[in-house]
Formats: C-alpha cells, sequence, structure tokens
C-alpha cells in the first residue's frame, strides 16, 4: 500500500474482506449478518452494527465501512415496515446514526443476492432506489 501511495498516485482503497485489512484510509466491506429471529429481521440491529464500528476503531479509526446494517433495514423498510426507520433518540438506524462520518451508504453491488451466502444480502428491486434516494444522503 505504501509503494501504491507513494509511486503510483493511489489515495484511498476500498478492500473486500475487510476483517483481515489494516488500511491507512479505505472504505472497508465488513460483512456480517444481522440479528434474526427465525427468517425476520429483529428490530435491534445495535450488535450488527457495534461489529462494523468495532472494525472502524481497529484501523486506528482512519477507514470508513459500508454500512451494511442500513442496507438491510431500508430493504425490510421498502416493503412496508417503515416503523423500521424510527430508532431512539431520532437518530437514523444502521451505523450512520452512531457514527456517520465514517458510514458509507451501500445498496447493492456484484456480491449482493442470494448467492452470496449472507442473510444481509437479497436482491433491491430497481422500483425501490428512488424511494431511497433520500435516506442515502443521512450520513
Amino acid at each position: 500500500m505504501q509503494w501504491l501511495r507513494s509511486f503510483a498516485g493511489f489515495q484511498d482503497f476500498r478492500f473486500d474482506f475487510a476483517k483481515e485489512a489494516k488500511p491507512m484510509f479505505s472504505v472497508g466491506e465488513y460483512r456480517d449478518t444481522c440479528n434474526y429471529k427465525g427468517s425476520y429481521l429483529d428490530y435491534n440491529q445495535d450488535s450488527h452494527r457495534q461489529r462494523i464500528i468495532n472494525w472502524i476503531d481497529g484501523t486506528g479509526k482512519l477507514s470508513t465501512a459500508f454500512d451494511f446494517t442500513t442496507k438491510a433495514i431500508l430493504q425490510e423498510a421498502v416493503k412496508g415496515e417503515f416503523w423500521r426507520l424510527c430508532v431512539s433518540k431520532g437518530k437514523p438506524p444502521g451505523v450512520m446514526g452512531w457514527w456517520p462520518s465514517r458510514a458509507v451508504t451501500f445498496i447493492v453491488n456484484h456480491d449482493t443476492g442470494s448467492h452470496s451466502g449472507l442473510r444481509i444480502h437479497s436482491n433491491t428491486p430497481r422500483d425501490t432506489i428512488s424511494f431511497l434516494q433520500p435516506f442515502l444522503r443521512l450520513g
């Protein structure tokens, strides 16, 4: 990474499998399964977002991380469960509610879908993207 910064001019990095990285600055993809009760997404996702924040702390607070907690909550909200968007103290759900300067909005990429094996991922219908736009600016 030092060589990429010094000689190739790289400024920032994105890491897949961020649990293994020790970045100078990055957007980490710390993927972890949300909290479920059976097949139902649990309302309380505090431990899920805390694990992401713990990873950010472990980077010396130099990295940001994709906010997979908010992704999972928004996926349920667009199905009609709008109450999921209301959390204590008027802050948004997910990492953006606890540490917005380190939360990077995440909706979908090539890794999301049924083949990924993680329950936080499922296909986000294209018609929900316009609904999600106001929430993308919260963090």
